[in-house]
């Protein structure tokens, strides 16, 4: 299928179109803190079926209100299915399943990882043109992560709980090959249909799993009670970083091209890690310093070109 964006003008240009992409990856990099603070409460099926639930909640008037405007067909339905399956049911509980056996740092950073399936993918599916600096760039910021990830040069497994953490990092680095698919199929899907369409439809839909699964965890242990810390981080991931986060991923992604788009996902290693610094008080080493100047480097490298 041929790129949907080849009669835009370069991507460098699309200023709004990159503050949007930008934007999104600022709130998805909180998300990781905020899950963490939920999880000390509840678990994660609860934790992402309130989320799910509340953003679905949020979404389904607009949805209703502007059913007639969004081309909604008999054939779009499955496709909808599958990116409700694939974006927002499987993705998800591989993500913050890792999660919960890993460090929030170590899944900021890791999610680097999903520019260099997006990018691959983008040009496999959709033949968007390769870019040589493209391909360098991502590989420039991949080794920044490696770098911040493990602290040296030479790869090692940490005492004490170093398994499962490991088991943690390959099940989200899993879950962002599961997103890769999903925002390719996506981007596919603009040239007939919105952004808004793609979201909330996938979001709402993706309650026909959630909900059931809530029910059997509430009916098989009963309802634990949550936080305050845990409630408003998880309301803090259903709208920030479900519903205005993807609304602008998706409205950006319509004029940029999905490889150069993900150059805008290392802004969530690079912030992500700082969060979890200060506010989970994760450790700070040269490495983290020079693997942040690679990801600078890089996010600068594409958005250029």
């Amino acid at each position: 299928m041929p790129s949907p964006t080849s009669n835009h003008l370069p991507t460098a240009r699309n200023t709004s179109s990159w503050l949007l992409l930008i934007t999104a990856n600022t709130l998805w990099a909180a998300s990781y803190v905020a899950a963490k603070l939920a999880l000390q409460d509840t678990s994660v099926n609860i934790m992402l079926a309130l989320r799910m639930g509340i953003s679905a909640l949020l979404l389904l008037p607009f949805l209703i209100a502007r059913r007639s405007q969004l081309n909604l067909t008999r054939q779009l339905i499955p496709q909808l299915l599958a990116l409700a399956l694939i974006g927002f049911v499987i993705n998800k509980l591989l993500e913050f399943g890792g999660l919960a056996l890993t460090t929030a740092s170590d899944v900021a950073l890791l999610i680097t990882g999903e520019s260099i399936f997006t990018a691959a993918l983008s040009w496999l599916l959709l033949r968007e043109r390769f870019k040589p600096l493209t391909g360098f760039a991502l590989l420039l910021g991949f080794a920044g992560v490696y770098l911040i990830v493990e602290r040296s040069l030479i790869p090692n497994i940490p005492s004490g709980g170093g398994l499962l953490r490991i088991i943690g990092d390959l099940l989200v680095l899993l879950a962002l090959l599961v997103e890769s698919l999903y925002t390719v199929r996506a981007k596919s899907m603009l040239v007939k249909h919105s952004p808004f369409l793609i979201t909330s439809a996938s979001i709402v839909v993706s309650m026909l799993f959630w909900t059931p699964v809530a029910a059997w965890e509430i009916l098989s242990t009963g309802w634990h009670p949550i936080g305050l810390v845990a409630w408003l981080s998880i309301a803090w991931m259903a709208i920030m970083s479900t519903v205005v986060a993807y609304l602008a991923w998706f409205k950006g992604l319509a004029k940029v091209d999905g490889s150069a788009a993900a150059s805008t996902l290392f802004i969530q290693p690079l912030l992500g890690t700082f969060l979890a610094i200060v506010l989970l008080h994760d450790q700070l080493t040269p490495m983290t310093v020079v693997g942040g100047i690679l990801i600078i480097v890089s996010v600068y490298l594409i958005s250029r070109h």
